[in-house]
């Protein structure tokens, strides 16, 4: 070998390091800066989701003696690394304390300070400020400037909705509809309802705007008492008085050092709807002596056959699906109760989606703030995000009845009145009648029975011990449904209601895409169009409940070995 030989194979070789370095480098770079950029499913990156999750608390009041529980739980946000609160007037009184309540489970007491109320009768505006007890630093999320938002720009709330039985903050995501309105608040589309009272509204950057304050009529604008509003008032707010006249004294506001940045982020474009295979399917049927619509997802199985599913307590007798002129007859094959699913079969092949296609990855925390849309047919689609991953959903009490009127009459609850049709008649017993025990628990007395009442619900069976006269007795008394008229607040007037079955699930997540009743049964996909469940309940005015995808492809599973 030459000397010139190698000396040109030396300086190859480097030319070679150097080139093969440069790209690792711009393959690593590129590789992290991937990895920093918001995931076109997800809207808002989850390390914001993370950091500001943790400083959304849930609180109620308590009696500063005995701790026990006396007020409705409400929400907040710490802003501030030695505790400080922020939250809403109408949930608060200055000096009382609250049990707070982490996201992950922990437990704390706060102090409320200041509250800024001009007007009693609307409780503007609605201000008012608290303090955790206690050494910190606590978790806190930055407050941003409502001065720096502008109209159509992304914003999420992060709170606690009253009717969800969990200590979990629920996700919801909007847009700034108006920025300051004629009485001094933020107006959004992030929906909410009672129990988000003093929740944080976020911007797209994850630091507070605004405070849930209220709402105007059903899923339509929810109004947020804006940060600035705070900033002014920040000294006043932190004496535990209450405060009947706007300070003359403010704070400075100053300004925001990331407002280009966040114009920037409400410049991009809305998420792209996905494109799938999935076409919902509408059945009819006849349920209770009426005609019912339901929608269903068609599933192509390993064994080659195909299964429509839908909610189980709204396919009654009779379901078909009619196209056109056509009408398709459907055999019930499968009801599952606890998931309040039912498996459909047809000599008609409906457009579907093969079950190998479908991913088995469960719906775990790492999916909060999934972009998501649920396919209602005829291109129509609404949108949403996961705000709270797969829970395991209870049975919420629905208070029951006797069907019968009772007074203590000589230290023992007495039937006075007695409904002909109702529960108590069924069971036999009569006006006169002297409760003594149920279920073996002593009533003897008006507030006996009434506490033993409040831990059974409607459909229960209890067995009751009676006096007839000098003869003690017993008969069984299944529990009817105590009517119990709802609250007219606008989060309760949902259009078409909230489903008839909506509790008492094994897993479900949580949506915020305003499905109605009629609309369960439908696919729930994400922006690539891959499968992430299927709707099964209207829950609430904020909530959707889906059941997720591997809970689908278990009741497929066994769906499949009955074909």
């Amino acid at each position: 070998m030459t000397a010139n030989f190698k000396k040109f194979s030396a300086t190859a070789i480097l030319q070679y390091l150097i080139v093969w370095t440069i790209l690792c480098l711009v393959n690593c770079f590129s590789y992290c800066f991937a990895q920093t950029k918001k995931s076109a499913d997800q809207e808002i990156p989850r390390s914001i989701i993370e950091q500001v999750q943790a400083a959304s608390i849930k609180m109620f009041g308590i009696d500063s003696v005995s701790g026990q529980q006396n007020s409705a739980p409400f929400s907040g946000v710490i802003v501030r690394s030695d505790g400080s609160i922020l939250t809403v007037a109408h949930s608060t009184q200055p000096g009382n304390f609250y049990r707070v309540i982490f996201s992950d489970g922990t437990q704390g007491i706060a102090k409320a300070l200041g509250r800024l109320v001009v007007d009693q009768q609307s409780n503007l505006p609605d201000i008012a400020m608290m303090k955790m007890l206690g050494q910190g630093p606590w978790p806190y999320a930055e407050m941003g400037w409502s001065s720096s938002i502008t109209e159509n720009q992304l914003c999420f709330g992060l709170s606690y909705p009253e009717t969800l039985p969990f200590n979990i903050p629920f996700l919801r995501t909007g847009r700034i509809l108006k920025k300051l309105d004629n009485f001094g608040f933020i107006q959004s589309s992030s929906i909410m309802e009672p129990g988000d009272s003093g929740g944080p509204l976020f911007d797209a950057l994850g630091r507070v705007i605004g405070l849930h304050s209220r709402i105007d009529g059903a899923e339509g604008i929810n109004f947020e008492v804006p940060i600035n509003s705070y900033r002014s008032y920040w000294q006043s707010l932190t004496n535990p008085v209450a405060i009947s006249s706007y300070p003359v004294s403010t704070d400075s506001i100053g300004k925001d050092p990331q407002q280009k940045k966040l114009i920037q982020l409400g410049i991009k474009k809305p998420a792209k709807h996905p494109k799938t295979n999935f076409q919902p399917i509408q059945i009819s049927s006849t349920l209770d002596g009426d005609s019912i619509l339901i929608l269903g997802t068609a599933f192509n199985l390993g064994n080659n056959k195909q299964v429509i599913l839908s909610k189980s307590s709204l396919i009654g007798e009779a379901p078909i699906v009619k196209i056109g002129n056509r009408i398709h007859v459907l055999r019930i094959l499968l009801r599952d109760e606890k998931s309040d699913l039912a498996a459909l079969v047809s000599d008609h092949q409906f457009p579907s989606v093969d079950v190998s296609k479908v991913a088995r990855q469960s719906i775990s925390d790492s999916f909060v703030g999934l972009n998501l849309w649920s396919l209602l047919g005829d291109d129509q689609r609404k949108f949403g995000v996961l705000g709270m991953s797969s829970q395991t959903f209870p049975r919420l009490p629905v208070p029951g009845t006797f069907d019968a009127q009772m007074q203590e009459i000589e230290g023992l609850p007495t039937l006075t009145k007695v409904d002909s049709m109702g529960a108590a008649a069924r069971a036999g017993l009569r006006v006169g009648d002297r409760m003594l025990t149920l279920n073996n628990r002593d009533v003897s007395s008006a507030i006996k029975i009434n506490a033993v009442m409040q831990q059974f619900s409607a459909g229960d069976t209890l067995q009751v011990q009676y006096r007839r006269g000098a003869a003690d007795l017993y008969t069984n008394v299944i529990l009817s449904n105590w009517s119990v008229r709802e609250n007219p607040h606008p989060a309760n007037n949902i259009p078409k209601g909230k489903s008839v079955r909506r509790d008492n699930f094994l897993r479900v997540f949580l949506h915020d895409s305003r499905i109605h009743a009629d609309e369960c049964g439908s696919p729930v996909v994400d922006s690539k169009g891959n499968f992430i469940g299927l709707n099964i309940a209207r829950f609430s005015h904020t909530a959707c409940l889906a059941i997720p995808r591997d809970t689908i492809l278990a009741f497929l599973s066994t769906v499949e070995h009955m074909l």
